[in-house]
């Protein structure tokens, strides 16, 4: 095998490598964009907290917690705590005029929100089934998606670089 092809073999798997980046973040906002298809109003909310969880997770991690009212109804969305008595649990809970929804993991897969406490936001939600809902231009998602993205065309530098030096390399590997 010559060097020029080992050097092109080692740029494919650069590729590869990066493509899956890109793909990530394409198929994530992708998937953003369609979910957001199935809301047909919308509703301006606020945030009410940013939060750290003092169990159950990395130490540096926020979580955000919002609510938006449909037709005098509140609706709270707040990360699921397991334990009944943690602080967020009894802080919000479900009553007559309010509903709680909870979100598994991360909001948006960032460790850090970019949300603050106070800000204005819009949730688009599905008339029929208020509950099912997103912030719309929802900035931990759309950073997620960026960040795969911008990450995988950093990474398709590699593989170029090995493919310009493929043509300068002569020889074979000894073997």
């Amino acid at each position: 095998m010559s060097n020029r092809v080992l050097f092109l073999l080692i740029a494919g798997g650069f590729f590869v490598f990066a493509s899956i980046f890109l793909i990530i973040g394409i198929i994530y906002e992708k998937i953003y964009q369609n979910n957001m298809k199935d809301f047909d109003k919308e509703v301006e909310g606020k945030v009410l907290e940013v939060t750290k969880l003092n169990f159950g997770s990395r130490l540096t991690d926020t979580y955000v917690i919002y609510q938006y009212i449909v037709n005098n109804h509140k609706y709270i969305v707040k990360p699921y705590i397991l334990l009944k008595n943690a602080d967020i649990n009894l802080k919000y809970t479900d009553s007559e005029n309010v509903t709680c929804i909870t979100y598994m993991g991360r909001h948006g897969m960032s460790g850090q929100t970019k949300y603050r406490t106070g800000e204005d936001i819009i949730v688009k939600y599905n008339s029929n089934n208020p509950t099912r809902h997103e912030i719309l231009n929802d900035k931990d998602k759309t950073f997620a998606s960026k960040v795969f993205k911008i990450v995988g065309k950093i990474l398709m530098i590699i593989p170029l670089i090995f493919f310009i030096i493929s043509f300068f390399v002569k020889g074979q590997v000894n073997s």
